[in-house]
């Protein structure tokens, strides 16, 4: 015989009483058991203290109404008395669908422990909903059973129900399973290679309610037990209003169900219950088939028309995305555009700079030639100054010079005569007395001396004739120099003028493209 030691119930339960990782612990108050069986301990478990003892005989469950004291009692009939008529509280077939949402992998798994032995064994039921939608067909509701000997390599804190659980045992209150939750196949995978790796679990599945039965029968956890305790708690009363008969056909009822296999009559009961809807919706049905039939006409006419507003959305679409690619690529143009009008701008800007600049050194240059060219006139002024001083002076010398030589002539004529007086006085008293032939000779020499006289005197004017000449040259030559220099400097006034002029210019046009700019015929 078995009690129920633990309860794990995970990602089950309507929303007002859900239940997303709750373990219901009953160990170790109990009795001590009497001939307990050795087990092979886990290896993350503690020491036992003790030998082992039975759970609690029982126990009270406090929670305010609609906190899930009846939920908790319909998942565990739902272990151990599978099938919707078996439900706790009536026959209705939508109860158990009604605790898993979309995307959820319910499990209630149950801990049992043998009264005499210790030995554990945990039955479990999972399920979900095929393609995670929910839905009205109860065929698109899975449900599963599994059952296994808790052992090293798997017990109820390690089930599997997400894809990763904790090998170590769970602090008080916390969740053993970590990750993303695992669908039914994924938890079928691990339960079965967890079989595989230990073969002492002795897993089982099975997905049949008579098979599942049949099985819990072989464990020793009767399923009459628990048909039993479904009907004391069908109208959460006392166990005594089980056997409190009215009549004699309940009494009867009671027996049949006691001493009778109700397997075989379940199925006909279910068959005559789909009949007995179907026939109770034979009008519904009809009508909506009216209206099928009625509606289809339009129906094919929506299509028709859903298929050509689909054509058109199709055109419309494609057009969409043409302009869409136009407007990508006029966008890039666009930015192309900009980048060369940047780049253009730029490169006006890098000329505009080449042109001051250009401008600049030409001004500069200008003002250096002027400069220059004034320096060369002043420097030739001067040379031409020092040269016509000394023509200057040598005019002057030269008239002193030809003051002196007419003044030596003069003298020397003067001595010359005085000479001739003296010589002509002896030459006439020795004329006197040597003869005429003496006389003769002193006439031809005064002659030969006058004419030399004559030319020295022609030869120094003719000299001062050309120095005259020469200071006569070199004055136009200072002149010119002296022109020159006067010219040079008016270019030079010319430059700067023109300088400042085009300096002004250039402000005005840069005013003038700045109020272009401000007004927008120009980009910055």
């Amino acid at each position: 015989m078995y009690e129920l030691s633990r309860i794990r119930l995970y990602s089950i339960g309507p929303a007002g009483a859900r239940y997303a990782d709750t373990v219901l612990d009953l160990r170790g108050v109990g009795e001590p058991v009497p001939r307990p069986a050795p087990t092979q301990g886990d290896f993350f478990a503690d020491e036992p203290s003790g030998p082992p003892r039975r759970p609690a005989p029982a126990g009270v469950l406090f929670l305010e109404n609609g906190g899930g004291k009846s939920v908790l009692l319909k998942l565990i009939f739902s272990v151990m008395l599978p099938g919707h008529r078996n439900t706790l509280g009536g026959a209705s077939s939508g109860v158990l669908r009604k605790f898993l949402l979309a995307e959820d992998c319910g499990h209630v798994a149950l801990e049992w422990q043998h009264t005499l032995t210790g030995e554990l064994v945990v039955a479990g039921k999972v399920s979900e909903w095929r393609g995670r939608q929910i839905s009205s067909d109860p065929r698109k509701f899975a449900e599963a059973w599994y059952s296994f000997r808790p052992g090293p390599g798997l017990s109820l804190d390690s089930l599997p129900v997400a894809e990763a659980s904790a090998m170590r045992p769970r602090a008080e209150g916390a969740s053993g399973a970590r990750g993303r939750r695992r669908t039914m196949k994924g938890f079928r995978d691990a339960m079965t290679e967890a079989g595989k790796a230990y073969p002492h679990l002795e897993v089982v599945w099975e997905e049949i309610h008579d098979r599942w039965n049949e099985h819990l029968g072989d464990l020793g956890l009767d399923p009459e037990l628990f048909r039993y305790q479904r009907e004391m708690n069908a109208d959460e009363g006392e166990a005594a209003g089980l056997f409190a008969v009215k009549k004699d056909s309940d009494f009867t009822d009671l027996l049949l169900r006691a001493v009778t296999d109700t397997r075989d009559t379940d199925g006909l009961a279910d068959l005559v219950h789909g009949f007995a809807g179907k026939l109770g919706r034979r009008a519904e049905l009809t009508a909506e088939r009216d209206f099928t039939a009625g509606s289809l006409d339009l129906l094919e006419r929506i299509v028709a028309a859903a298929a050509t507003r689909g054509q058109a959305r199709g055109v419309h679409a494609q057009s969409e995305r043409r302009t869409r690619v136009l407007a990508r690529r006029l966008t890039a143009r666009a930015q192309q555009e900009r980048g060369r009008a940047a780049e253009l701008a730029q490169h006006m800007a890098r000329a505009a700079h080449r042109v001051t600049d250009a401008e600049q050194a030409r001004g500069s240059s200008a003002l250096t030639a002027a400069e220059l060219a004034y320096r060369h006139a002043s420097l030739a002024l001067a040379a031409a100054d020092k040269d016509a001083n000394a023509l200057r002076r040598e005019i002057g010398d030269a008239r002193t010079l030809h003051a002196a030589w007419q003044t030596a002539e003069t003298v020397l004529r003067h001595r010359a005569a005085g000479d001739r007086l003296e010589r002509v006085t002896a030459a006439i008293r020795e004329a006197e007395r040597d003869a005429a032939p003496a006389l003769a000779a002193r006439t031809t020499a005064a002659g030969h001396l006058v004419r030399a006289l004559h030319a020295a005197a022609s030869g120094a004017e003719r000299q001062a004739d050309a120095e005259e000449e020469r200071s006569a040259e070199l004055q136009r030559l200072a002149e010119t120099a002296h022109h020159d220099a006067t010219l040079a400097a008016t270019e030079a006034q010319r430059a700067r003028s023109e300088s400042e002029h085009l300096g002004q210019r250039l402000s005005e046009v840069e005013q003038e493209t700045a109020e272009a700019v401000r007004a927008g015929w120009l980009d910055d």
